[in-house]
């Protein structure tokens, strides 16, 4: 009976053992290895910054999405072991005969002095919770006695885009309740580039800027952050921001796991694969996600939930068809766009040269999560989940 592992359950682990489920036999061992019990909608993850109930919602436990169907183990991995087909965990070993590579990515501070002692990245939930409880706290101890708060968050692409817009309503919201100025909240993003969402199509760009602007945001383009100190960060311009708070959206990283792990990496620190997603010299180990560098010709894979999910079922079913010794399928490298929500129903969707903003663009937000949902619950669970999540937005 083959042994299959799945490392990591964000949206390409969790489609991989979708996958696997449906094309393995029912004997088959499959294990999910994850340091949470729960799988996170990642995308909605700024709207726990600003709401008390959507995390209940974008946080779902993996017993609800497999049930009984796979083994699901609770834990941290500490390395892997490729040569001896096993990971090394916290409390035990897992060893395999298959196993897919989900670690998905993790903050990276790019060795700026101070930036990862002094700041709150957005991750995880629980930075979510922490950057909501910071502003609760800021508000109480600086805003209620007339003392401005000062927001800053760096990094300008569509994390830092997100979530500024969303904090931007949320201090907006507080001003109200507790009847105080709104010029009291500050929010502030400094982006090292020229100009918002520097990836995307300067159409969407100027959306967003002008969106935020709007609300009430403003902007340092152009400078990038050189030193952080407790309250105050400089720039290679020889700037200087005071900050109550430093929310640091402006990179990413692929998991430190596998360098840890003594993998061969690619420039970006990625675990390179071929077109069946499996890594060089270990054809029973499969990366999908952010730790994995696909491309086709000059275009690469770019980290989005979509790339994830989509290399995440190919993973799988390429593993039971090595099972069955079956020819295995090429992933093809397929991307639809970018959503970039902006606070309340505004949103702007976009791909290639094709962009919708404003309530039409929210649509279509809640058609890709409702989508996503139905894809890993049951009918009447994806819609009540995703129908609870709208109405606790409703009454922020």
């Amino acid at each position: 009976m083959s042994k299959i592992v799945i490392a990591g359950g964000g949206f390409g682990g969790v489609a991989a053992v979708t996958a696997l489920i449906k094309n393995v036999p029912p004997e088959t061992n499959i294990t999910l290895i994850d340091k949470y019990p729960f799988h996170l909608f990642t995308p909605s993850l700024y709207e726990v910054v600003t709401s008390e109930s959507p995390r209940k919602n974008i946080a779902i436990p993996f017993y609800e999405i497999f049930k009984n169907k796979i083994d699901i183990e609770t834990d941290r991995i500490e390395k892997i072991d490729v040569e001896k087909n096993e990971l090394i965990l916290g409390k035990s070993k897992a060893s395999y005969d298959y196993l897919i590579l989900a670690l998905g990515s993790e903050s990276a501070f790019y060795g700026i002095s101070g930036l990862e002692e002094f700041s709150l990245p957005l991750k995880t939930i629980f930075d979510a919770v922490k950057i909501k409880d910071k502003i609760h706290k800021l508000t109480d101890e600086k805003a209620l006695k007339g003392k401005q708060v000062k927001i800053i968050i760096g990094g300008g692409g569509p994390a830092g885009t997100e979530l500024a817009a969303e904090v931007l309503g949320y201090v907006k919201r507080l001003s109200k309740q507790h009847k105080i100025p709104r010029k009291l909240f500050e929010v502030f993003i400094i982006q090292g580039s020229d100009k918002l969402l520097k990836e995307l199509d300067e159409h969407v760009s100027n959306f967003a800027t002008t969106r935020l602007r709007k609300l009430g945001a403003e902007f340092m383009f152009g400078g990038h952050i050189k030193e952080v100190k407790e309250k105050e960060l400089m720039t290679d311009k020889g700037e200087k921001f005071p900050f109550d708070l430093l929310i640091w959206t402006g990179g990413v990283r692929s998991n430190r796991l596998l360098k840890d792990s003594g993998l061969t990496l690619s420039k970006s620190g990625q675990v390179t694969v071929n077109q069946h997603l499996q890594i060089k010299g270990h054809p029973h180990v499969f990366a999908v996600g952010d730790i994995a560098e696909f491309a086709e010709g000059d275009r690469k894979a770019p980290g989005v939930a979509q790339v994830a999910e989509e290399e995440g079922r190919i993973a799988g079913e390429n593993v039971a068809r090595l099972i069955e010794e079956k020819d295995l399928r090429n992933y093809k490298l397929r991307h639809f766009g970018y959503l970039i929500p902006l606070q309340g129903r505004y949103a702007v969707f976009t791909s290639g040269m094709f962009h919708v903003k404003g309530f039409i663009g929210w649509v279509i937000q809640q058609i890709v999560f409702l989508r996503y949902l139905l894809g890993i619950l049951p009918f009447l669970k994806a819609f009540k989940r995703w129908n609870k999540f709208e109405q606790d937005l409703k009454q922020e």
